[in-house]
């Protein structure tokens, strides 16, 4: 049986015993961090939490709904047993009705067979490092391999432990100012904080590219289980002729080839992006994102739009 369970009646415990044990964890459903992007999220349970399912949740002009935050690259169910289309047929549609628009990542055991209709196919890019780092250049495209050659003739310096405000900072002033970009002063503070508590776990990788003594690009790897995820990144774009970027993501794959984990580019639906992450030897792979909106009144379902919009 799933029963619907809100925030102050989760087992943190129990909660954490069963993502962890899941054939499909990842750090983003974690208790601790996923009160960090939305502290009130609501569960689906199965049983004594064979299977779960995380909500985050929130409301706008009294319309509840549920989104994945910011800066969270999957949601869905998570499970140590398979996870069939019937159980997750069966927890899509115990979602509370209440919910009127639903807006959730899965990931990529989450089959969509049975509710292929609320769902949007995604693509991300990964590669795998488990080969020596000769091998894994040889999949670059001769695009990669020129940018990195004009790179390393630019004086660049790679360093670890670069500042996470800086990287962030990085982003404000280039890319940030990008209508396209819709992140809000808090949703940059929340973001330092997951950053900072990943640092504080050991799991993330804040690596800087210096030009002349200043920070011109900066990347946040998240490590999980067996993966590593390409997660926030940022340069300078007076800057971009250095190609600091592709600089920084081969010598990140050099120090890390031969070992046994996966570089997830947490893939973009932005074809130039998409392309740079193929450069690199990225093989495509898809994943499904729920959308749908429960039937109500048309006055209700333009005030949604408009507030998830704002």
């Amino acid at each position: 049986m799933i029963r619907f369970l809100k925030h102050s009646e989760i087992d943190k415990d129990r909660w954490n015993k069963a993502v962890s044990e899941a054939s499909n964890s990842t750090i983003f459903v974690d208790f601790d961090f996923l009160c960090l992007g939305n502290p009130n999220w609501c569960a689906l349970v199965e049983d004594d939490y064979q299977s779960v399912m995380p909500l985050p949740v929130r409301s706008k002009l009294s319309i509840k709904y549920v989104y994945t935050p910011f800066f969270y690259n999957r949601m869905g169910v998570f499970s140590k047993k398979d996870i069939s289309p019937d159980l997750m047929k069966e927890f899509v549609d115990s979602i509370p009705r209440k919910y009127r628009q639903i807006d959730l990542y899965l990931n990529e055991n989450n089959p969509d067979t049975l509710i292929i209709q609320k769902t949007i196919e995604m693509v991300s890019h990964q590669l795998n490092l488990n080969r020596p780092y000769e091998l894994i250049v040889h999949q670059y495209s001769q695009n990669t391999s020129r940018n990195i050659k004009s790179a390393q003739k630019n004086g660049l310096e790679y360093i670890e432990n670069a500042s996470v405000k800086k990287i962030i900072r990085l982003f404000q002033r280039n890319r940030g100012k990008q209508k396209a970009v819709h992140y809000k002063k808090r949703d940059y503070y929340t973001f330092i904080r997951m950053a900072h508590h990943a640092l504080q776990q050991g799991k993330l990788d804040n690596i800087g590219v210096i030009s002349e003594g200043k920070l011109i690009a900066g990347a946040l790897f998240l490590r999980d289980k067996e993966r590593t995820w390409f997660w926030f990144s940022g340069r300078d774009n007076t800057q971009a002729n250095k190609k600091a970027m592709f600089f920084l993501i081969d010598e990140y794959i050099k120090r890390h080839a031969g070992q046994p984990v996966i570089l997830d580019f947490n893939g973009s639906m932005n074809e130039n992006v998409a392309r740079l992450y193929k450069g690199f030897g990225g093989i495509p792979y898809n994943y499904s994102m729920l959308h749908f909106t429960r039937n109500f009144y048309l006055g209700g379902l333009i005030r949604l739009y408009k507030a998830i919009k704002s």
